[in-house]
């Protein structure tokens, strides 16, 4: 297996590196859908009473589903992003590869600690918003090992980027980026240290509060997602257009908005209670206020860059997953204007957005490849892939919408839904078991070609795409 000539860099450690992380992610992807499955027949009417588990397994396999979909790929793909975005324009490789590789190593084995934990079901589903758990040592070992890894990951490329900017060098826009969503994990990660902390030292508990515990950091987490969602929309944007997604300093401007809404969340823990409603809503403030603006920017400037070519490949995986994410974030937000009351409508918003989140991913992992000395394995299906996930999202997240106008309960599943006394709730409970087919369907497509492509034999022979992720770095670095 050949890995080299990553944007023309001689750094083949950190080209491995690259490699390493996005082989991660598209295996926690990999284990989420087959996780997902799972639920997603648990909560379909008629299909549910088929299963032959016990339904106390299906949260189980719910937490081993989120936490490897949301947390562990989002975190993986993003410690690619940090290398890529922070380390190539460089040149100079990484400050330590032996903390590069130590950092991925436990990073695979939190994953695999997290996966065996909740195949066996070897503890009760406790499912606390962001970051559910399973109430047994193993799986929280594996959550700890997982976080140690990106954040060694984060104090690799810090000291780089860093050093960088004390020898004068200008940072490119992604960069910037990326470099917020590293903070921002640096400090959803000390949110969760201090929510522990205070809910140790009150001793109001005998046992640790998890929806306490990942809620200040998850909605920081969130807001990484959103931030590094926005550099795979430049990236791609670059790539397929050849043009940046929006100007170099006002890029830089929107990026620093979102710190500017994250470094106030350690302070909370100091003026409010964790189990205050006070506590709660300024992580909802911060998130509102700091989220809205700068990607609302982002957006016009990517669909107003869309609109002005006159040509468009729409057979091209990374326009289609530009386009598709963009479209899956909007109608997040839109569904977010309207939700009232517990119920599934509260899904359908987050799983729209963090459905364009994996979208934007996936398709700049399709780009990504020609500087990895890859290419796509199967073409034919790289472009239908895009559309086929994006479909399935649109359709759970719409059966979701339904059911929940109609009072379908968000954390039920089976016969606890209520399905039967509502045709409209039955009816939107059965477009989301199809819409949620559906968008396994195009997981599964991406997994099988991406991981083709990643350990396949194919050698890329064009590097257009290559020369094109690179070429902001050229011309923005000294």
């Amino acid at each position: 297996m050949r890995i080299a000539g990553l944007f023309e860099s001689s750094d083949t450690s950190t080209a491995r590196l690259i490699f390493g992380w996005l082989l991660l992610a598209v295996s926690s992807l990999m284990f989420a859908g087959m996780f997902a499955v799972l639920v997603v027949l648990a909560r379909t009417p008629f299909i549910e009473n088929m299963l032959p588990m016990g339904r106390d397994y299906i949260y189980v396999a719910l937490v081993g589903h989120v936490d490897l979909a949301v947390v562990i790929w989002f975190l993986a793909f993003q410690g690619a992003l940090l290398l890529i975005t922070g380390i190539v324009g460089s040149g100079k490789g990484v400050w330590s590869a032996g903390l590069g590789w130590a950092s991925l190593a436990l990073s695979y084995a939190g994953m695999l600690i997290v996966v065996i934990a909740a195949a066996f079901g070897l503890g009760r589903a406790e499912l606390a918003n962001y970051v559910p758990v399973l109430l047994t040592p193993v799986f929280y070992a594996g959550l700890l090992a997982f976080a140690t890894g990106v954040f060694l990951a984060l104090v690799n490329t810090g000291i780089r980027l860093i050093s960088a900017v004390i020898n004068g060098e200008r940072l490119n826009a992604l960069t910037v980026g990326m470099a917020v969503c590293g903070l921002g994990v640096f400090i959803a990660f000390l949110c969760f240290g201090l929510s522990a902390y205070f809910q140790w030292s009150s001793g109001k508990a005998a046992a640790i509060d998890f929806e306490r515990l990942f809620w200040g950091g998850g909605h920081i987490l969130q807001a990484v997602n959103t931030a590094s969602m926005v550099v795979a929309w430049g990236l791609l944007a670059r790539i397929v257009f050849n043009s940046d997604l929006a100007g170099e300093r006002a890029s830089k401007a929107l990026f620093a908005v979102y710190l500017v809404f994250m470094l106030p969340a350690p302070f909370i823990y100091f003026i409010y209670d964790t189990s205050s409603y006070a506590y709660k809503d300024s992580f909802t403030f911060l998130m509102r206020w700091g989220l809205g603006p700068s990607t609302v920017v982002f957006i016009v400037a990517a669909i107003w860059l869309i609109a002005s070519k006159r040509e468009r490949n729409w057979a091209d995986p990374g326009l289609a997953s530009l386009a598709l994410s963009i479209l899956c974030f909007i109608t997040g937000g839109v569904i977010g204007f309207n939700i009232s009351g517990l119920n599934t409508k509260i899904p359908a918003h987050y799983h729209s957005n963090i459905g364009a989140v994996t979208i934007a991913f996936m398709g700049l992992f399709y780009k990504l490849l020609p500087s990895l000395g890859r290419e796509v394995y199967f073409k034919r299906l790289s472009v239908v892939q895009p559309y086929l996930y994006a479909a399935g999202i649109l359709l759970f997240v719409a059966g979701l919408y339904l059911a929940g106008a109609h009072g379908a309960a968000r954390k039920t599943y089976a016969g606890a839904q209520g399905a039967d006394d509502n045709t409209w709730k039955m009816l939107g409970m059965v477009v989301m078991g199809l819409g949620g087919a559906v968008s396994i369907a195009g997981g599964i497509a991406f997994v099988v070609n991406a991981l083709a492509s990643l350990v396949g034999r194919k050698n890329a022979e064009e590097r257009e795409d290559a020369k094109a992720v690179a070429e902001p770095y050229r011309r923005h670095s000294h």
